[in-house]
């Protein structure tokens, strides 16, 4: 990753322009502006393990088991998220089907599909996809019924 200073940006954040930022990765994926109170915050976030709340966050209305998973997810790797939460191999492979789409509808079509990826019947997905919203690692969709998000940042993305 590089980081460089940019005088024609605005922060992705608060649309502030005062000592912002580009951060760029060396494989192209797409460049992130921030600024520096911006930078601050999450900084501050990240050490204390808890994550500002975004406007999205609060538009969707989150449970607090789901905010508590993404405070905790941003300080974990990837892997150890795993070992910690998806040590269940249906449970993994919902969870997955999830972030993959980052939000998706799970009660109709997928779950036939769901049910063939994990050679478990519906009603079994559908208790591995009750038990992972109860536990914050899935969330349902605001006024979406039947769909689902997970859209977790880890400290090693």
């Amino acid at each position: 990753m590089r980081l460089r200073e940019a005088e024609s940006c605005a922060c992705l954040f608060c649309g502030g322009r005062d000592g912002v930022q580009v951060v760029a990765r060396d494989d192209g994926a797409a460049t992130l502006a921030i600024c520096a109170a911006c930078r601050k915050e999450l900084m501050d976030a990240w050490s204390s393990g808890v994550m500002p709340e975004t406007a999205a966050q609060s538009e969707q209305g989150y449970s607090d088991a789901a905010m508590r998973v993404m405070a905790e997810a941003a300080a974990m790797t990837e892997e150890a998220f795993e070992e910690k939460y998806l040590s269940d191999e249906v449970d993994r492979v919902v969870f997955e089907y999830v972030r993959g789409y980052g939000q998706t509808e799970l009660l109709g079509g997928a779950m036939g599909l769901l049910s063939i990826m994990t050679e478990q019947g519906a009603e079994v997905v559908r208790e591995h996809i009750d038990g992972l919203a109860e536990k914050g690692l899935i969330y349902p969709v605001a006024g979406k019924p039947g769909w689902y998000g997970a859209d977790y940042p880890f400290a090693d993305d």
